[in-house]
């Protein structure tokens, strides 16, 4: 089995594992999430001082990442950091790229007088009318600003769709940009609601993977294993329109790694999986065929190596056999083979009250952290009977 293997091989990765509070008790989880859904983060705009990409670095160095941390990659607006054998350069390919966006729902200003918006996402409104707390962010002093408080709302009737800001607090200009800004609550039985989780749970899932894999870099540099996490901003984008701008800004800047993980929230099924939960979801085509496709090989070796960690850890990791919406995959799949798609399921997508579960990101963090030990060849018995091309 795939985790006999690796726990034989990389003994110290279950202890590395053991050993992060944040991946032991939602206690200890949720501040780390709360200070993310706090920090606004606006498509184009994530990178900037004063965004989410200044509080994952600040994250990463708690988390023991800082000398590994690279507030810009290249001139991609991407965030990133480094484990493994080397230090990256720009002619040293990562055998692995796990991405994870970091920039959120937003919307830019068409008439600031009336207060009229136009997505710059997929609009997930419900129909009829939605009233959600919303921000204008802009750029003021070498920083990024509140400039304006008040509410976004969703008309959808007919087929016709309006959206627009009505401030409370300021005044709305054109050259804003609109988020949702809603108080996370986290309930009783772990649950977690809010807005901002797609994708702060992907990027958190990625931080905590990194951290425990930082741990065992021995085994990383013994095989001369080089993995790059890349915080993607532009992931955000309308739908029938091309999307995924910060990663697709990736396969111009660096060689080619082996193989790409996407980890983003999935949208979790009323009926069937993926559950919230019942542990991360796990899939391996997205839009049914418009987005990418796992190779047979990397779908077989997930479903080895769930067996053994859900065996280990129950309800660690679900199968997504459902839809599986299109994410930075659509631009990287044709960069590199995805070798996975991965995410705490999340009910409500592109709302001010998105719900998840704590468990489901703690979860993520440990099944992304075997599937890389994996991909990265630390038991090298997996490439040879996988075909990963170690």
């Amino acid at each position: 089995m795939p985790f006999d293997a690796l726990t034989q091989a990389v003994p110290a990765l279950d202890r590395a594992l053991a050993s992060l509070p944040p991946l032991q008790a939602d206690d200890a989880v949720w501040p780390l999430l709360r200070r993310l859904l706090a920090a606004p983060a606006p498509s184009g705009g994530a990178n900037l001082p004063g965004a989410v990409g200044e509080v994952i670095g600040a994250l990463a160095s708690e988390l023991g990442l800082g000398e590994r941390w690279m507030p810009e990659l290249g001139t991609t607006g991407n965030a990133a950091l480094w484990i493994g054998a080397n230090e990256p350069s720009a002619g040293s390919p990562a055998d692995v790229v796990v991405v994870a966006h970091m920039d959120r729902p937003s919307f830019r200003v068409r008439a600031p007088e009336r207060g009229d918006l136009v997505p710059i996402c997929a609009n997930r409104f419900p129909e009829g009318e939605e009233r959600a707390g919303a921000r204008a962010l802009r750029f003021v002093d070498g920083r990024l600003v509140t400039a304006a408080r008040g509410v976004l709302v969703s008309r959808r009737v007919d087929g016709h769709d309006t959206l627009t800001f009505e401030a409370a607090e300021g005044m709305l200009a054109w050259q804003d940009t609109v988020v949702l800004d809603a108080e996370p609550q986290r309930g009783a039985d772990g649950s977690v609601t809010g807005t901002g989780l797609d994708n702060a749970l992907g990027v958190l899932t990625a931080l905590l993977a990194a951290a425990a894999l930082a741990r065992v870099e021995d085994a990383l540099r013994e095989r001369s294993a080089y993995l790059l996490i890349v915080f993607s901003d532009q992931e955000e984008g309308p739908p029938d329109a091309f999307f995924g701008h910060g990663a697709a800004r990736l396969t111009h800047t660096l060689p080619p790694p082996r193989g790409v993980v996407v980890v983003d929230a999935h949208g979790a099924a009323p009926e069937g999986v993926p559950r919230l939960g019942a542990g991360v979801s796990h899939g391996t085509i997205a839009g049914w065929g418009r987005g990418s496709i796992v190779p047979p090989n990397f779908h077989a070796l997930a479903l080895d190596l769930a067996a053994g960690v859900n065996a280990a850890r129950p309800g660690t990791v679900q199968f997504n056999t459902g839809y599986l919406s299109r994410s930075d995959d659509l631009a990287l799949g044709r960069w590199a083979k995805i070798l996975a798609l991965t995410g705490p399921p999340m009910a409500h997508a592109h709302t001010a009250h998105e719900m998840a579960h704590l468990s489901d990101l703690r979860s993520g963090a440990v099944w992304l952290a075997y599937f890389l030990a994996a991909t990265l060849n630390l038991a090298p018995e997996l490439s040879r009977r996988y075909a990963l091309g170690a």
